[in-house]
C-alpha cells in the first residue's frame, strides 16, 4: 500500500451541504483518526477512512469502509487543499525537474471544477499554482528564441508568444466575451507556498502554456477558437524527436511570461470549452480538460556555449463528472456526450483498481481503452524517466446520489472493507430488540477496523452469528467463484468474438479489395478503349483535313497555270511579232547590201537631211 500511494496518491474531499441536496440525513462519515490502522496517521491526526450508510430505502444495507491518502472533509477550505495536495507536487516540480500531475475526480455537481478552477470569490489549483509558479521562479522567466523553440519542439506544436496568441484569438472571439485577469480573485493568498529555486542564476526558465480537452473520445485544441463543424481531432502518438514519450500533437502553446498572461490563456482555454445545460447542472462540464504547464529548463554550457533545455510537465485535469440520464433529463448530443463521459471514467475506475492492488507492479494496467485512460496512464509508468507524482482529488457530495457516489468511492478508493448488518434480532437474556444499525457500528469499529469482535454477555447468539456469518461468506465465495468463471467465460467468448471479427473483416477487406482490383483493371479497359477510338477518329479527321488542303492546293495551282499560260502565250507572240520584224529587217539590210549601198552612208545622209 505504502508504494501506491506513493506513486499515485488519492485524496477525498467532501463537499459541504447545499440547498439541492438529494437526501436529508448524509450517508458518509469521517472516522477519527484513532480507528484508523496507521499509527502515523493517529500522530498526526490525519484522517484516512470514511464509512458510507446506504439510505434506509435502499435494497443494499451493507456498510462499507473506505481508505484515502487523505479524507478532507467540508471545513476545508481552497487555501488548506492547496496546501495539503498541490504544494508537495509543485516543489518536486520546481526543484528536481519531475513531472506532476493532479485530477478531480467525482460525480457531476460534487464540486470539481470548483476545485480547479474555484469561484468568483475564490481561486481554485490552477490559478493558485500559476501564482506559485510565477512567483518561485521570478525574474528567471524568459522567452525562446527561434532556435530554441526548433530544439525542444517535440511534439509539432504552433509556438507563439502571448501577444500574438490574443490578437489571433480577438480575431475570432469578441473581447468583451473573455473574462479580464483584472476580475478574477485573489483569495487564498499563496506566499507561504512559494518554492525555494536553486543552482545558478544564470540558469532560466521558460513556460509554455497549452489546454485541450478530450470530447467523446477525441481530442480538441482549446487555444485554437473553430467552429464546432470544422475543429479537427489531434493525434497522441509518438514522434521522431519524442522518443518512447507519447505527446498530442499539433498543439498551439503559449509562451507565458507573468501570472497576468497565463490568467488570459486560461480564460480562453475555459471560454472554449464544451459545457452544457442538464438536470443536474445549470453549466456542466461535457469535456474532460488537461491544462499542460511546460517548464523548459535553459543552462548556458561553459564549454561550447550552446544552450542545454531540460523539461518538466505539471499537468491540472479537469474531469468531466459521471452522471445519470435520468436524473441529469439529458437527451440527444448531451445523451451522447453523457455515456462517451460515463464509459471513459468507468474505464479509468478499472484501471485505477488495477493500479492500486498490491500486485499493481505486476498487473497490466489496460490504460489503450480509452483516451482519457491513454492520456492519464501512457508516460506514468515509463521506465526510462522518473515517475510523475500524481494525485487524484475526489470529490464527493453526502448528501447527493448514493449509487454514483459510492460506485465512484469503489473504484478510486486505495482500500475497501464491508460488512453485511443482520436484520433486527431478540437477544436471549432479555426482551430488549439489537437494530442492525448498532451491531453493524460495533462490528466495524471491531472486527473491521481494528481486527477484534465486540463481546457480548450471551454466547448462544453469538455462535448463532457467527455461523450465519460464515454460511454468509461461504455463499459469497461461491457466488465470487460464479462470477470469476463467468467472467472467463464471457472473456473466451469475447476473445472468440473478436477473432471472429477480424477474420470477417479480413475477407470482407479481401473481397473489397478483389472487387475494387476488377473495377480498375475494368475501367483501365474502357479507358484505352475509349482512348483508341478517339485516336482513330482523330486520325480520320486528320485525314479529311489534309484532303481537303490538298484539293485546295491543287486547285489554286490550276488557276496560277492557266493565268501563267495566258502570259507566256502573249509573251510567245510578242516575240514572235518581234523576231518576224527582225527578220524583215535583215532582209532588208541584205538586200541593200547587194545594191551596194551602205549602211553607214545612209546613215550620213539621213542626218545631213535632218
Amino acid at each position: 500500500m505504502d508504494g501506491v500511494q506513493q506513486a499515485f496518491q488519492v485524496f477525498l474531499r467532501l463537499r459541504p451541504p447545499h440547498s439541492n441536496s438529494i437526501l436529508d440525513e448524509p450517508f458518509l462519515t469521517v472516522l477519527p483518526p484513532s480507528l484508523t490502522a496507521s499509527d502515523d496517521d493517529i500522530e498526526t491526526g490525519t484522517k484516512t477512512q470514511v464509512t458510507i450508510h446506504p439510505p434506509s430505502h435502499h435494497r443494499s444495507q451493507k456498510i462499507e469502509t473506505f481508505s484515502f491518502t487523505e479524507v478532507i472533509d467540508e471545513s476545508c477550505g481552497q487555501g488548506d487543499v492547496f496546501g495539503r495536495i498541490v504544494a508537495p507536487i509543485l516543489t518536486p516540480v520546481l526543484q528536481d525537474g519531475r513531472d506532476g500531475m493532479l485530477a478531480t475526480l467525482g460525480v457531476t455537481g460534487s464540486g470539481k471544477t470548483h476545485t480547479i478552477l474555484g469561484s468568483k470569490q475564490q481561486r481554485g489549483m490552477a490559478q493558485m499554482s500559476l501564482d506559485v509558479l510565477f512567483r518561485s521562479l521570478g525574474d528567471r522567466i524568459t522567452c525562446l528564441s527561434e532556435s530554441q523553440i526548433a530544439q525542444c519542439n517535440d511534439a509539432e506544436a504552433e509556438i507563439m508568444g502571448s501577444a500574438a496568441f490574443m490578437n489571433k484569438v480577438t480575431s475570432v472571439i469578441e473581447p468583451h466575451q473573455i473574462p479580464k485577469p483584472n476580475s478574477c480573485p485573489t483569495k487564498p493568498p499563496v506566499e507561504s507556498h512559494v518554492v525555494e529555486v536553486t543552482g545558478s542564476s544564470s540558469i532560466k526558465y521558460a513556460i509554455l502554456m497549452s489546454i485541450y480537452e478530450v470530447y467523446n473520445d477525441k481530442i480538441f485544441d482549446l487555444l485554437a477558437p473553430s467552429s464546432a463543424a470544422r475543429r479537427k481531432a489531434l493525434l497522441f502518438k509518438s514522434t521522431r524527436s519524442s522518443g518512447d514519450r507519447k505527446v498530442v500533437t499539433g498543439l498551439r502553446k503559449v509562451m507565458v511570461t507573468d501570472l497576468y498572461e497565463a490568467l488570459q490563456v486560461l480564460n480562453v482555454g475555459q471560454y472554449q470549452r464544451s459545457h452544457g445545460e442538464t438536470g443536474s447542472n445549470d453549466k456542466s462540464s461535457r469535456s474532460h480538460c488537461f491544462i499542460s504547464l511546460e517548464l523548459k529548463r535553459l543552462k548556458k554550457s561553459k564549454l561550447d556555449g550552446s544552450t542545454r533545455i531540460k523539461e518538466s510537465t505539471f499537468t491540472i485535469v479537469d474531469l468531466a463528472g459521471s452522471e445519470r440520464a435520468r436524473n441529469a433529463k439529458t437527451a440527444g448530443d448531451r445523451l451522447a456526450e453523457g455515456g462517451h463521459i460515463n464509459k471513459s471514467l468507468m474505464f479509468l475506475g478499472q484501471c485505477l483498481e488495477i493500479s492500486t492492488q498490491s500486485s499493481a507492479h505486476t498487473a497490466k494496467i489496460p490504460y489503450r481503452q480509452s483516451k482519457l485512460t491513454e492520456l492519464l496512464f501512457t508516460n506514468s509508468y515509463n521506465p526510462a524517466t522518473e515517475p510523475q507524482i500524481a494525485s487524484i482529488v475526489v470529490t464527493a457530495d453526502s448528501s447527493g446520489d448514493f449509487n454514483a457516489t459510492s460506485q465512484m468511492l469503489k473504484y478510486s478508493a486505495l482500500a475497501k472493507s464491508s460488512v453485511n448488518p443482520r436484520p433486527p434480532m431478540q437477544v436471549l437474556n432479555g426482551s430488549r430488540n439489537v437494530s442492525a444499525t448498532s451491531q453493524c457500528s460495533q462490528f466495524s469499529q471491531g472486527s473491521v477496523m481494528s481486527g477484534s469482535t465486540a463481546a457480548t454477555s450471551d454466547e448462544r447468539p453469538e455462535s448463532a452469528m457467527s455461523q450465519d456469518a460464515a454460511a454468509m461468506i461461504a455463499m459469497l465465495q461461491h457466488q465470487l467463484r460464479e462470477a470469476e468463471e463467468s467472467r472467463l467465460e464471457m472473456e473466451r467468448k469475447l476473445e472468440a468474438a473478436n477473432t471472429r471479427c477480424l477474420e470477417i473483416e479480413r475477407a470482407v477487406r479481401e473481397e473489397v479489395n478483389n472487387d475494387m482490383e476488377h473495377k480498375v483493371r475494368m475501367l483501365q479497359r474502357k479507358m484505352l478503349n475509349k482512348m483508341e477510338e478517339d485516336a482513330e477518329c482523330q486520325e480520320e479527321h486528320v485525314d479529311r483535313k489534309l484532303d481537303m488542303l490538298k484539293r485546295a492546293i491543287l486547285d489554286s495551282n490550276d488557276e496560277n497555270d492557266r493565268a501563267r499560260d495566258v502570259e507566256i502565250e502573249q509573251y510567245v507572240r510578242e516575240l514572235e511579232a518581234e523576231n518576224s520584224a527582225l527578220r524583215n529587217e535583215v532582209l532588208t539590210l541584205k538586200r541593200k547590201r547587194v545594191n551596194g549601198d551602205s549602211p553607214l552612208k545612209e546613215r550620213s545622209l539621213n542626218r545631213l537631211k535632218f
